[in-house]
């Protein structure tokens, strides 16, 4: 008994600088790939069909919540368990149940949806059928829903303490896919969209599906005190909680994509595309060690170590807002020679003012991500619930009226209002009163 407690016991809390470094690798890897991807990819489709490959692509930021906020409800119940030296067997095989279950029920309803919601949503792809536009929609759709439920695995080895396997194994999915999209490129031009879909998106759905079903042969539930059943119940009840909050978060983050599909020209959407891209990799060196942090955070709140927390907290922020300026700063002037590598047979023009928007957009994504990752953690799910909500119709509403005016900068614009209005203020204040409720417990 004490040797299983021992290795239960929850690591040092700079453990996440080793799972943090696994993933800056794996993501300069996959950046690497996908960048080289978007020039395969705009020589071999030209600029209105990456423009369709980019809007069907940008689905995965719905579709993934098909996995009904298993994966972190999971992730977070695992932390726990840790933290208190128990077993948590029956949760990886509950997870895996409930994953069975939505993969079967979400892509029958996208298989019925489908010719309803394509054509809407590829409306100014006049080159296209209504036929190809529904059976690209729902290629794109299964794929992207295979990856939101086979990531409920990457969540279990976060929770486990081995988020270096959920960085691996993205990484092999991105060069498996860029291999495809090489292979695509030589196919006939009027199967090559198609194709590279498949071959850009069938990897990152079939390797962590497989991954979880490693996960559920290696467990040993029998000996589990509580019925498999009665976990299924409470993995859903805290997981529909976070399935909330995602879409909500959803109406705030994913929305660009389907304004822009309703107001925005291939040129614009391209130039969207290119620089968010160019962005999300600058961001996703501090969202890594966010992502790194979840579970050590889980496990010393568990444990009350605040003064921990809060440490860590005020040193990211400081390191995650310096190196996002300083990245903003330099793309301003080095853009234009990005995306003349990127797609040189293409004038694709993006301003300046649209790059320092996009700059300060980051910032405030490292500063709210931060406190919502320390609140979710702790399964405090209130704020979002208020303010949320909020922000979702802000986000939308704001986004539909500026596009149409101001073209990919009122994208941005409509997003940095819809956080200062709410959660910019609001998730900081929240922590800083959990953190007072602790040190008024202590005196």
């Amino acid at each position: 008994m004490n040797d299983e407690v021992a290795v239960a016991r929850p690591p040092r809390i700079s453990r996440h600088l080793l799972v943090a470094g696994s993933a800056w690798a794996s993501r300069i890897v996959t950046a690497l790939v996908q960048l080289a991807s978007v020039r395969i990819l705009m020589d071999s489709l030209g600029l209105e069909n990456y423009a369709v490959f980019a809007l069907l692509t940008a689905l995965a930021g719905w579709l993934t919540l098909a996995d009904l906020g298993i994966g972190v409800s999971v992730q977070n119940h695992i932390s726990e368990s840790r933290a208190k030296g128990q077993r948590y067997d029956e949760l990886i095989a509950a997870s895996g149940m409930i994953a069975v279950m939505l993969l079967l029920v979400t892509v029958i309803a996208l298989y019925f949806i489908s010719p309803y919601v394509a054509p809407q949503f590829l409306t100014h792809f006049t080159f296209m059928n209504e036929g190809e536009k529904v059976q690209l929609f729902f290629l794109a759709g299964a794929f992207s829903i295979g990856f939101g439920v086979g990531s409920i695995a990457y969540k279990v080895w976060y929770a486990e303490q081995r988020g270096h396997l959920s960085n691996i194994v993205p990484t092999i999915a991105s060069i498996v896919g860029f291999v495809g999209l090489l292979m695509s490129s030589q196919a006939p031009v009027e199967e090559r969209l198609f194709l590279s879909l498949v071959a850009f998106l069938a990897p990152t759905a079939f390797l962590p599906l497989a991954a979880l079903a490693m996960q559920q042969f290696r467990c040993d539930y029998k000996h589990s005190e509580r019925k498999l059943s009665d976990t299924v119940r409470i993995i859903m009840k805290r997981g529909l909680h976070f399935w909330f909050f995602a879409v909500m978060a959803a109406g705030v983050l994913q929305i660009d994509y389907i304004v822009m599909s309703q107001f925005l020209d291939a040129h614009d959407i391209a130039a969207y595309n290119l620089s968010t891209k160019i962005f999300g990799l600058a961001f996703f060196f501090y969202y890594a060690i966010l992502l790194a942090l979840w579970p050590i955070f889980a496990e010393a709140l568990a444990n009350r170590k605040w003064e921990a927390v809060r440490r860590h907290v005020r040193k990211y922020l400081i390191f995650g807002l310096i190196f996002m300026f300083v990245c903003t700063t330099l793309l301003m002037w080095l853009m234009p020679v990005a995306v003349e590598i990127l797609a040189p047979k293409e004038t694709i023009i993006i301003p300046v003012g649209f790059i320092l928007l996009l700059g300060i957009y980051q910032m405030i994504r490292v500063w709210t991500d931060t406190f919502s990752m320390v609140l979710q953690s702790m399964n405090d799910l209130k704020p979002f619930w208020i303010y949320v909500p909020i922000q979702a119709i802000l986000s939308i509403a704001l986004q539909w009226a500026l596009v149409p005016v101001y073209g990919i900068n009122g994208i941005i614009l409509g997003l940095i209002a819809s956080f200062a209005f709410t959660v910019i203020w609001a998730l900081p204040l929240a922590v800083w009163k959990h953190y007072q409720l602790h040190q008024q417990a202590r005196t």
